[in-house]
């Protein structure tokens, strides 16, 4: 590795000296470093790399330095001497042992210079010289300046600063670095495992839009295919009524011939007896022509078409599901924005939609419910210490407020007050967009006040343990009560109007949707009561539900972790979302439409899908 290093460095070196970049890359891990006005020989000396680098520059000449130096001879070299940094001949290194001076230098083979127990060695019995006094050695080291020094540099430089020996000086260094070294040990151990996170990230990701490709894909064969029967269908029809009319235009042709015919041969058979023929011939042709003149006057000739018979084309809708054939669009989706919620004490820090991106929340207490202002502000209940919090379109946290109970169910009132329910308290706690308390609805709910839907001129409140659903006007005052013989004391239940004036209830443990006239008369229900199911018109502990302004159902259906789109009938019309769109675990809990047509779809556990609607 230390050869590869040197090679790399040799190169580098090369390529800034002779060019003119003034940022440096380490060869390495590739981070920059800006040189010096002196370019490359500016930078620190690494002493340990340069004598490395001459010694193995040393070892690609093969000759021994001692028979070069003194008698100017090519010996093939054959070991190195730490001490001289000589490379030595198989003669000059036996002699070297065996002089004074150099008795206790130690001589190795050239082939053991890639073990890192010679490199130690190598690198402890190094001089480094003075770069201001070269003939001195570096011997102490100044703790005022944080310098090394030479006996010379001692003497001027340092007089009356407090040195230390070389040795015990790094000894301490060594200490300090090798506690630097573990926290970036540590550090480098997290990096690794964000790397490795975001590996499995794109990873999810790529499955994911393959996935939706996949299904974007099948989805548009499904079109085509669809599209082509309806043409042939359009043909088929075209074809006989084309054949039909021609059937009709002929015998009509026939009719109209043979007329024609009896009476060319009536009129050229009168000019003939008029020109030839006898008196008594004349008036036996008189008599016959008053008939055939009165048959003509009694069915007097009309045009051979009363009306004209044209093929127009209408446009139609076109079936794909049950109901409407409905086309998708798709477009760049900009990064996931990411949020959170913090606390009192940190402060505010097949398918009908588009995914536009997710939020995540992490709040990580319950999320009951959700709804939306007018101006795409997100408001939330939850189960957490700030009960209400209210998030701009962007994510950031506006505000966070406690109710006086665990809330179940929040609705925006056509001014954007926020009303929430709580299953414990017979009130509605009503809020203005700032997150202040401005008033308190009663009720005669004397139980659980779950079920919340609000539009101009009603409250909707569900009181399961009564079994009845609660029409009330702004005030609290009671306009209508609702019997629902399938609601029990402990169902969760979530409601919306809609825009022609229906009522839509969703009580989990029912496993059905609701569908009531704007008067409370039962329209028809999504769904098996009492019977929980999968698919299309069938779910399992259904939640959130809202409306879209075609009057559209839009229903979070929880355990089978779907998100239905149903006609105002009661009709299934697609999913909007399956079990492919969400993560494990996760399943949807209430729904919103936004101003600009967006659904809003939250997740139990606190994240947020928004996505676009495309109808």
């Amino acid at each position: 590795m230390f050869i590869n290093i040197i090679s790399k460095f040799k190169i580098i070196n090369n390529q800034y000296v002779l060019g003119s970049s003034d940022n440096l890359a380490c060869p390495v891990c590739h981070v920059g470093t800006s040189l010096p006005p002196e370019g490359v020989d500016g930078l620190l000396t690494n002493v340990f790399l340069e004598n490395l680098v001459d010694i193995v520059g040393s070892k690609a000449n093969k000759n021994c330095s001692i028979c070069q130096q003194l008698y100017d001879k090519q010996v093939e070299s054959t070991s190195l001497c730490v001490q001289c940094q000589n490379i030595l001949c198989a003669e000059c290194s036996a002699c070297h042992n065996r002089t004074k001076f150099t008795l206790t230098h130690k001589v190795i083979p050239l082939g053991q210079l890639s073990d890192a127990e010679v490199l130690e060695k190598m690198r402890s019995a190094q001089k480094v010289k003075c770069p201001q006094h070269p003939d001195e050695v570096i011997k102490y080291f100044c703790k005022s300046c944080k310098k090394v020094a030479c006996r010379d540099c001692a003497i001027l430089g340092h007089r009356s600063h407090d040195l230390t020996g070389l040795k015990d000086a790094g000894n301490d260094a060594k200490s300090e670095l090798k506690t630097h070294i573990a926290k970036l040990k540590t550090v480098s151990g997290d990096y690794d495992k964000n790397v490795e996170e975001i590996n499995g990230r794109k990873k999810m990701s790529d499955e994911r839009h393959q996935n939706l490709k996949q299904k974007i894909n099948t989805w548009a064969d499904k079109v085509c295919k669809k599209i082509k029967e309806h043409e042939e269908s359009l043909i088929k029809t075209l074809q006989s009524s084309v054949q039909k009319e021609t059937k009709q235009t002929l015998a009509i042709r026939d009719k109209t011939e043979l007329c024609l015919g009896t009476t060319q041969s009536t009129h050229d058979f009168g000019d003939n007896t008029l020109r030839c023929g006898h008196d008594a011939e004349v008036l036996f042709l008189q008599s016959q022509m008053d008939e055939k003149m009165s048959e003509i006057e009694k069915e007097p000739i009309e045009p051979p078409f009363k009306t004209q018979t044209q093929i127009q084309l209408q446009k139609e809708a076109v079936d794909l599901n049950a109901e409407r054939l409905a086309f998708f669009e798709c477009s760049v989706i900009t990064p996931v924005t990411v949020f959170k919620t913090r606390s009192e004490d940190d402060g505010p820090d097949s398918k009908p939609f588009l995914f536009l991106e997710e939020l995540f929340l992490n709040l990580n207490y319950r999320v009951t419910d959700i709804s939306v202002l007018h101006n795409g502000d997100i408001v939330i209940a939850s189960w957490d210490k700030e009960r209400l919090k209210l998030f701009d379109k962007q994510g950031k946290l506006k505000w966070a407020v406690g109710v006086d109970d665990y809330p179940w169910n929040v609705a925006v009132t056509p001014d954007d007050e926020i009303m929430v329910t709580s299953g414990r308290t017979p009130h509605i706690d009503v809020f203005d967009g700032r997150g202040h308390k401005v008033r308190k609805i009663p009720t005669i709910v004397s139980s659980l006040c779950i079920g919340l839907a609000v539009d101009r001129d009603r409250i909707v409140i569900v009181d399961g343990a009564n079994k009845c659903i609660h029409i009330l006007d702004h005030t609290g005052k009671t306009m209508k009560v609702i019997k629902n013989e399938h609601f029990t004391q402990h169902c969760f239940c979530y409601a919306a109007c809609s825009g022609n004036g229906d009522i839509i209830i969703s009580a989990d443990d029912t496993h059905c949707v609701f569908i009531y006239t704007k008067t409370g008369e039962l329209l028809t229900t999504y769904g098996t009561p009492r019977t929980r199911g999968d698919g299309p018109g069938r779910l399992n502990w259904p939640c959130g539900v809202c409306t879209d302004s075609y009057n559209n159902i839009i229903i979070a259906d929880r355990d089978n972790r779907r998100v239905h789109l149903v006609s105002p009938q009661g009709q299934f019309i697609s999913f909007i979302l399956t079990p492919d769109d969400f993560q494990d675990g996760e399943k949807p809990r209430s729904v919103a439409l936004t101003s600009e047509g967006h659904l809003v779809v939250v997740i139990f556990n606190g994240v947020v899908k928004v996505l676009k609607y495309t109808k």
